[in-house]
């Protein structure tokens, strides 16, 4: 071969080198960046708060493309800071209950950190991998990091990808099998499908595999959920529930009162009459009107009442009066203020759901076994109670509880009919927060009756379907919601086997990761899509 001379350039570097700097190939460079502003842009859509359920499908389409065209090194970090910039977003007006502050950014970051690392996963294992197994990376990847945070979470699943698909009542039946597990995976599985197409065309080798698998489990879905809903809904025979929020004033009166850690028992007495007692009377007159309307379960919401631990057995008994003189279920939802109070960030009060049957008797007193940060209670044993009734078997929980499926599992378990769910909300969460609870109807087949101060009262069957609805606390004087309750739940498959597909997508991950990195005696492949990868996936073949 003839050497070149000192200096000079071989023909075909220079042909790259003029490739590399035409203004077609500069506008190219652009695309990928082009295609994060476009994801980052859906992102506030996909979750929280203003959801858009498309855009939980079609965020991660563009990120991905922009992820898997990138370094690793150059992409994850960019698509952190633009995940935490849509978090700023999502979890604008004190939407968490995290304290402004460093600690609040750190919180995001974390958030973002977690929300970009199937990106991250994808990036690593995709490109060594060919066909249907290449697109199963992202979801088993998504599915897996969103179960295993929800282990010593606060916030349990809040913010699970499955939670943007409230709006899709045939969709939403697969949770019935899966829990939201199956549904995350769904919607996360359409991102590389798409990418697939995107990158090879719908000619390409391989790509129809994929295309027509999701296909068909998208279509069994949707035919599953179909057919659940039109030959196993719940019997026509009904009950008539009450479901009582606090007059919105005189609950604002109740949670102004002073701090009782170092108060006297005078001074506690005083601010009881003062504060405490004209809520509990006009919840109680509320009640009654209700009884005698014909309501034959009457909830109320989550801390509709404060009272003091001394008089605790007091409002016990008088709603035992009621629950007797008008022979009604009746279960009274109040705030303990402890008497001896907290210095050392012990609890302060107690959450407590008490059920009285028509004889007066107090068939269960639920302490909510999830409390949220920052409410100075702590937490119950976490037994969710049930009771046989003429209208099915009743359960309760109280609000927060229901971020955890694990949890409110037990209620699927012991076939519950009819579960009671008062909470307590702020603004910036109600709508979302509301969203949520015809999952843990559907998963477990049991009815759903959410009572809610400061936010959306609701009733749902067992399959999710809205039986009454009443989202105006902030702006209403009335806070009755009254629906009539199917009497007999569904049956379901996931109160059987439980977790499992976020077990099985954990496994795939980790069999995914052995078939990527197994020693091949021949790294590339005709089509240049396994082995080393393909250049729009590993550009410069760097990982």
């Amino acid at each position: 071969m003839k050497r070149l001379a000192t200096g000079a350039v071989p023909p075909d570097v220079g042909a790259n080198r003029r490739k590399q700097s035409s203004p077609g190939s500069v506008r190219r460079e652009w695309w990928p960046w082009i295609w994060l502003v476009v994801g980052t842009a859906l992102l506030p859509f996909a979750n929280l708060q203003t959801l858009i359920p498309m855009a939980a499908w079609l965020a991660p389409v563009f990120l991905l493309r922009f992820t898997r065209s990138q370094r690793l090194l150059v992409g994850y970090p960019v698509l952190v800071l633009a995940m935490s910039g849509a978090l700023s977003i999502g979890l604008r007006g004190g939407f968490f209950p995290v304290d402004d502050g460093p600690g609040y950014y750190l919180f995001i970051a974390a958030l973002g950190l977690g929300g970009a690392l199937p990106f991250a996963v994808d990036r690593v294992l995709a490109p060594r991998l060919a066909g249907i197994p290449r697109t199963l990376v992202f979801p088993a990847a998504v599915t897996t990091i969103e179960f295993l945070g929800t282990i010593g979470n606060a916030f349990g699943t809040a913010g699970s990808t499955a939670y943007s698909q409230y709006a899709g009542l045939p969709l939403l039946q697969l949770v019935s099998a899966t829990g939201i597990w199956g549904l995350t995976f769904l919607v996360s599985w359409f991102p590389p499908v798409v990418n697939e197409v995107w990158e090879r065309g719908w000619s390409g080798s391989g790509v129809m595999s994929p295309v027509g698998l999701f296909t068909a489990a998208t279509v069994a879905a949707l035919l599953f959920g179909g057919g659940r809903l039109a030959f196993t809904a719940p019997g026509a025979e009904t009950v008539r529930v009450a479901a009582l929020a606090p007059d919105r004033e005189l609950s604002e009166l109740a949670y102004s009162a002073p701090n009782l850690r170092a108060a006297s028992p005078a001074e506690r007495a005083s601010v009881r009459d003062e504060h405490f007692t004209p809520v509990l009377d006009e919840l109680f007159d509320r009640s009654e009107l209700e009884a005698t309307a014909g309501a034959r379960i009457v909830a109320w919401s989550e801390a509709a009442a404060r009272t003091l631990e001394e008089d605790q057995a007091n409002v016990v008994a008088r709603a035992a009066d009621l629950a007797r003189e008008h022979g009604v279920y009746l279960q009274v939802s109040m705030i303990v203020q402890l008497a001896g109070g907290s210095n050392d960030g012990g609890p302060v009060n107690e959450n407590h759901a008490v059920m009285l049957d028509p004889t007066g008797a107090v068939v269960w007193d639920y302490q909510k076994a999830k409390p949220t940060p920052g409410d100075g209670q702590g937490p119950g044993p976490g037994i969710i109670p049930s009771v046989d009734t003429p209208y099915g078997r009743l359960a309760t929980i109280i609000c927060q509880d229901d971020f955890f499926p694990d949890l409110v599992r037990q209620a699927g378990a012991a076939r519950v009919d009819i579960l009671l769910l008062p909470s307590s909300d702020w603004d910036s969460i109600a709508a979302w927060h509301a969203q949520q609870a015809p999952f843990r109807a559907i998963e477990n087949g049991t009815a759903v009756v959410r009572p809610t101060r400061q936010g959306i009262s609701l009733a749902t069957d067992s399959q999710g379907r809205l039986l009454g609805h009443k989202s105006d606390y902030f702006v209403a004087e009335e806070q009755t919601l009254v629906a009539s309750v199917p009497t007999e739940g569904t049956s379901t498959w996931y109160p059987v086997v439980g977790d499992t597909f976020a077990w099985a997508s954990a496994a795939g991950i980790l069999v995914l990761t052995a078939a990527a990195f197994r020693p091949r005696r021949h790294r590339g492949t005709s089509d240049g899509h396994a082995g080393s990868g393909n250049s729009a996936a590993r550009p410069d073949g760097d990982p």
